[in-house]
């Protein structure tokens, strides 16, 4: 193997300080391959042998468990990378930190140089040194498992639905397309050096290691406080000895009280809350049957009894959670937490729904005690809306209707019959309307007062109130939309006789037919009559259904309130905000400033050095012309773009020669932030069931032929699995995951 080919380094940003500037340590990590490696952490001021015996022991399961699966999970055991030297030119000190590691593996000698940027010295493998011509490194900030954090090529799918996405449907192909976008990528520093890239590695397995840097650092470092602990003096030893006694002390005397106490009512307290628990649940579990119960095939063509009703769809929807969140809980325990996208899509679903469901409630509060101290005024208002613009209009368009509206010459007698028809009926609802309104108020009081189950409660209720308000515009569409329907059909079929044709019912076509000529007689004059009374019918149908249609559009945006309320990722967002390493979406390389970590740690000196320049730039003589100061500002600004390709020099130990880090490429590798279609993915599914609603044809064939608008379609939660758990093993996992009391582990 040659080493000629280049090195290739995932090296965490955290190591680039001067405290590792000025120490000579050891690199901990995963060699992917002889020519690619990932660094985990550096480890100074401690013997070769002794971090030898720590990575063995480190990787048996018997003496860590904790830490075993790092090695099964990373396909690969962690080892010893090389070493960070502060003195790139003493060769004896390179050899002796070497050891004897090198004539199994590379062994790699790495310095930092004064703006605390890694530099590859050389390579020894086989016993023979290889110097490192050109190299890449690409930076990553180490995630935090404890926080969520890890890196990802794809984004997080948030959907823990069973279901795949309809947009991945292949995703062997997205992957390799993914693959070869990042090799592209990472080719980069190969077309800067002018090589060809000759050796690849597994992305993927390199991104599982660094995922898991922050725990094998913290376990190496937890070993060697143990060993310190037990090789330290016998005065330190006592000291730890009475810190720990007092603690312990402590304990006794103000928390195991406390504690006994608890475990003397643990028992008698938890049991009444088993039963009322259980007693919900049972509830539950017989409001969700009830909910789910059809009416027979001929009546209202076995609909379900939730469908009746908004508040009934949002109750069967609480009440599917509520059942759903125990599992749900239990599934986030008992997760791999080596997968970690789905785990995050788990965790993230979980608290997602907890947080609506909270905020829906101190929503529904606030407005519900709106509702209730303000009845008599939501009660009249509501009244006078309605009454404006359901009975006064419509009487008014009667009225119109009965003479010539907009120099229509209508059919007198069809209109007289149909406009007296609706003005009937017009009155009998309003003498129903006005024996309902003094209940009214306590109407919008109980509204109100569901508001405790949140203001999608008060939500549903309200579309119920508006659909019962408006159930006369209902009918009223629901009669001239059946008379129009009837009449298109009718007029469709005497055409077919008038062209002496008919329709062939076994094989779906129109046919020639032979008619008699009093069928055709007839035919002729009903289709002569129908076509003189379709404009009245039409005016009628046109008026109704836009009504009807006007009321739909509120419910529409009633039922969109719901679905904010119900499906808006608002835990996504606010981890999206506060830590976007939390929800990856891919990864995303940049080129690396060489003074990156020199702003970093010292950040006094860039401001007194910016306050130099600034007044360097404000010093000059009041003679000066305008082409000078342009001349200096020009000068700066190309002082400052040769900035980022010059390192600086900070002074350090005498006789020491500065490293030269041009043969190598640097790049940052970050999470790049979610898109917000993937955040928003539930918002874009209902998006995308109603518009397929009411912007699709069928919907459009309706309105023009008469037949019923279906009202809009009720947005169901899609997370929640399509069989519900039965109550018995749903009562198992509860106290499994809740009331078992943990065994302590000795």
């Amino acid at each position: 193997m040659s080493m000629s080919n280049g090195l290739k380094l995932f090296w965490p940003s955290h190591v680039c300080t001067p405290y590792f500037r000025r120490r000579n340590g050891y690199i901990v990590g995963w060699q992917t391959n002889p020519g690619t490696a990932c660094v985990a952490a550096i480890l100074p001021d401690i013997e070769l042998n002794t971090l030898q015996h720590i990575l063995s022991e480190f990787c048996d399961p018997g003496e860590y468990p904790e830490f075993a699966c790092i090695s099964k999970v990373c396909k690969v055991p962690p080892r010893i990378l090389g070493a960070l030297v502060n003195e790139p030119n003493n060769t004896s000190l390179i050899r002796r930190l070497a050891g004897r590691d090198s004539h199994t593996y590379p062994w790699m000698t790495i310095t930092l140089d004064d703006g605390y940027v890694p530099v590859p010295i050389s390579i020894y493998y086989h016993n023979k040194a290889f110097d490192v011509s050109t190299f890449e490194i690409l930076f990553y900030r180490q995630p935090n498992p404890k926080r969520l954090q890890f890196f990802a090529l794809d984004p997080l799918v948030l959907d823990i639905s069973q279901k795949p996405p309809q947009d991945m449907a292949d995703p062997d192909q997205k992957k390799e397309i993914t693959m070869k976008n990042v090799d592209k990528i990472l080719a980069w520093g190969d077309q800067m050096t002018g090589r060809a890239h000759l050796e690849s590695y597994n992305v993927l397995s390199v991104l599982v290691q660094i995922n898991s840097s922050y725990y094998l650092e913290k376990g190496i470092h937890k070993i060697l406080d143990e060993r310190r602990r037990e090789n330290m003096s016998n005065l330190r030893k006592w000291i730890l000895v009475l810190q720990k006694f007092f603690l312990d002390c402590l304990e006794w005397l103000v928390l195991r009280p406390f504690e006994w106490i608890a475990r003397a009512f643990k028992k008698p307290a938890l049991a009444p809350f088993r039963y009322l628990l259980f007693t919900c649940l049972f509830a539950g579990e017989v409001t969700l049957y009830l909910l789910n119960l059809r009416f027979p095939k001929f009546l209202l063509n076995a609909v379900a009894l939730k469908d009746l009703s908004t508040a009934g769809q949002q109750v069967d929807l609480r009440l599917q959670q509520l059942h759903f969140w125990p599992y749900h809980y239990s599934m986030l325990q008992k997760r791999n937490w080596a997968n970690t996208a789905e785990t995050r899509a788990y965790y993230i679903s979980f608290y997602n729904s907890m947080w609506l469901v909270a905020n829906d409630i101190i929503i529904g509060l606030a407005i519900g005690s709106f509702l209730t101290a303000n009845r008599y005024i939501m009660s009249y208002l509501l009244h006078k809306m309605l009454h404006e613009y359901t009975v006064e209009s419509l009487q008014s368009m009667m009225l119109w209707f009965l003479e010539s509206p907009a120099g229509l010459k209508l059919n007198h007698e069809l209109g007289s019959f149909l406009s007296e028809l609706f003005l009937w009926l017009i009155r009998l609802w309003t003498a129903c309307m006005q024996a309902i309104k003094p209940y009214t108020p306590q109407i919008i009081h109980l509204i109100g007062l569901s508001g405790i189950f949140g203001v999608s409660m008060v939500i549903s209720l309200l579309s119920d109130l508006l659909a019962f308000m408006t159930l006369h515009v209902y009918c009223f569409y629901m009669v001239a939309a059946r008379i129009f329907n009837w009449q298109l059909i009718t007029l469709y079929s005497l055409f077919n006789l008038f062209r002496g044709k008919k329709r062939n019912m076994l094989r779906n076509r129109i046919d020639a037919c032979d008619y008699d000529l009093d069928q055709l007689l007839l035919g002729t004059c009903l289709f002569t009559l129908l076509t003189f009374l379709f404009p009245t019918i039409l005016i009628y149908y046109i008026t109704f259904a836009v009504g009807r249609v006007g009321v739909i559009f509120l419910q529409a945006i009633m039922e969109t309130l719901l679905a904010f309320f119900n499906h808006f990722p608002l835990f996504a967002i606010m981890l999206r905000i506060k830590d976007p390493d939390r929800l990856p979406g891919g990864l995303e390389f940049s080129i690396f400033e060489s003074d990156y970590f020199l702003k970093k740690h010292h950040r006094l000196w860039y401001f007194f050095r910016k306050l130099k320049a600034w007044g360097t730039l404000g010093a000059g003589h009041a003679s000066s012309s305008t082409r000078q100061r342009h001349r200096k500002r020009s000068s700066s600004s190309r002082g400052r773009h040769q900035q980022k390709t010059v390192r600086f020099n900070i002074p350090s130990r005498p006789n020491q020669e500065a490293v030269d880090s041009r043969n190598g490429t640097y790049l940052w590798m970050w999470n790049s932030p979610i898109p917000f279609g993937a955040i928003f993915f539930q918002c874009l599914l209902l998006w995308r069931r109603l518009s397929a609603h009411y912007f699709s044809i069928y919907y459009f064939k309706c309105f023009l032929y008469g037949e019923p608008i279906k009202p809009v379609p009720k947005l169901q939660y899609s997370m929640l699995p399509e069989k519900r758990i039965s109550l018995a093993v749903e009562w198992e996992r509860f106290k499994e995951n809740l009331f078992q009391t943990k065994k302590k582990t000795q």
